[in-house]
């Protein structure tokens, strides 16, 4: 008994270990090998990505920061030559539209001529010269917050005289070049959201202005609201304005930040693709058309209005094609390849 513990179960106890050890070996070599004789590994394949020119609803909406500002001082010139002989009104006070302000007086310059004298007759006394009489009048509706004219002063016709202010205010904000593009030439409404203040109200009359260069050193509003463009160039290169009137009975007051959400133009049903598929997306781009499974040729298209996102094609694509969805050589938001695997990967 003795002997059969020292040595016939440790040889036993071998002879399981080595079955073991065979059936693992069957398993991860032989078996292994005999499944990859038989069938192919599948290989890697890079890919492009490609998105499918589909139907949809695109609304222009751009979303400018922005600061409310007073209308400036409207300024009233003098309208004839003349001295002043009567003044109606003083800085400070409020006028509407029409008032006059001052009096001018101004000399006839055709006279009538001197009738010829018999002789032996004196010469009757000269006729007094004749004069006419012109109002000058406001311009604007507001306070007259200069007014520095005088009685018996001379003035004449272009003189600025005195100015007005309108007590109104508008809403502006940086525009950034691509924000520019996609609203010009676009009838566009505006609403505006005043911080702490008011309900959100609608602002009319938006148009849209050139940034005025700001001298070394100095940032003007509208620059300092402007997005950051590239390089971070505030609003980027060729950077402007937007203005839009603040309605009768909304109040405000200059200094107050405010956000601008200005919509130009809304495309129902209309072929879009992607912004990142086309090259341009002003008036005129490029897209890449899938002829074949890894082969795409260029084709000029016309684009209508932009999100940022999508872009609507107005010619030259039709819905369902399939082009590149990232320009070639441009970078895209993800790597600059896509590595995909296995058949069906294509986008659509």
């Amino acid at each position: 008994m003795g002997v059969a513990r020292r040595i016939v179960f440790p040889v036993l106890w071998l002879v399981v270990f080595a079955v073991i050890a065979a059936a693992l070996f069957k398993l991860a070599f032989l078996d292994g090998l005999s499944a990859q004789a038989g069938t192919e590994a599948p290989s890697a394949q890079l890919q492009t990505a490609t998105v499918q020119a589909a139907r949809g609803t695109i609304t222009n909406t751009v979303d400018v920061q922005g600061s409310v500002v007073s209308d400036p001082a409207v300024p009233v010139r003098s309208t004839t030559d003349g001295s002043v002989v009567y003044i109606d009104t003083a800085a400070g006070e409020q006028i509407e539209k029409g008032d006059r302000l001052f009096q001018v007086r101004k000399l006839v310059e055709d006279q009538p001529a001197p009738q010829p004298v018999p002789d032996g007759e004196s010469a009757p006394a000269p006729a007094a010269p004749l004069y006419t009489f012109i109002d000058v009048t406001a311009t604007e509706s507001g306070t007259l917050s200069s007014f520095p004219v005088l009685l018996n002063q001379q003035v004449s016709v272009g003189t600025e005289i005195a100015s007005i202010d309108p007590g109104t205010f508008s809403v502006q904000g940086g525009l950034t070049t691509d924000q520019q593009f996609r609203i010009l030439d676009r009838p566009n409404t505006a609403e505006v959201t005043i911080k702490g203040g008011p309900a959100p109200f609608a602002c009319s009359d938006v148009t849209m202005g050139k940034t005025a260069p700001a001298a070394e050193g100095i940032t003007t509003q509208a620059q300092a609201q402007a997005p950051a463009g590239p390089q971070g160039d505030p609003g980027g290169q060729g950077s402007g304005t937007v203005t839009c009137s603040v309605p009768e009975g909304v109040s405000v007051f200059a200094g107050l930040g405010a956000s601008i959400t200005i919509t130009a133009g809304q495309a129902l049903d209309a072929v879009t693709v992607p912004t990142t598929a086309v090259q341009g997306v002003v008036q005129n781009g490029v897209v890449w058309v899938v002829t074949a499974p890894g082969a795409s040729e260029e084709r000029t298209v016309s684009l209508g209005l932009t999100d940022g996102q999508l872009v609507e094609v107005t010619e030259g694509l039709s819905e369902g094609e399939e082009i590149l969805q990232f320009v070639p050589g441009a970078e895209s938001p993800q790597d600059d390849q896509q590595m995909m695997y296995g058949p069906g990967v294509m986008g659509g």
